[in-house]
């Protein structure tokens, strides 16, 4: 009877050791991961584009720089402004200009 508690106790908690585990990861990282990209975003814009630019760098597993000061106009790698009512992004050429432009693709309508 001890022996058959004993095994018991012992297999629960393997079972548990085994199910608390981290699932290993589907694939390995994009070539991509770890690049910064900085967006300029007006600070009215942020609440609501915020949760989108975040969803799109977790994916991709970019650094998110979000910038709300007039400097970073000149030196965002993307920046998103809202002209007459319609969200425009203007991606600058050099550093993650493509990891831009594929922000500005996912996240502008």
């Amino acid at each position: 009877m001890e022996a058959t508690l004993r095994r018991l106790l012992v297999s629960t908690l393997a079972g548990a050791g085994f199910a608390c585990r981290p699932a290993p990861r589907a694939g390995a990282p994009p070539a991509d991961a770890g690049t910064v990209v900085t967006v300029y975003i007006p600070a009215k814009l942020a609440d609501r584009l915020m949760g989108r630019l975040q969803t799109v760098a977790a994916r991709h597993q970019w650094v998110l720089s979000v910038r709300t000061d007039s400097t970073a106009l000149g030196e965002a790698d993307l920046v998103i402004v809202d002209s007459a009512g319609a969200l425009f992004g203007r991606v600058r050429p050099g550093g993650a200009a493509v990891q831009a432009k594929a922000m500005a693709d996912a996240v502008l309508p």
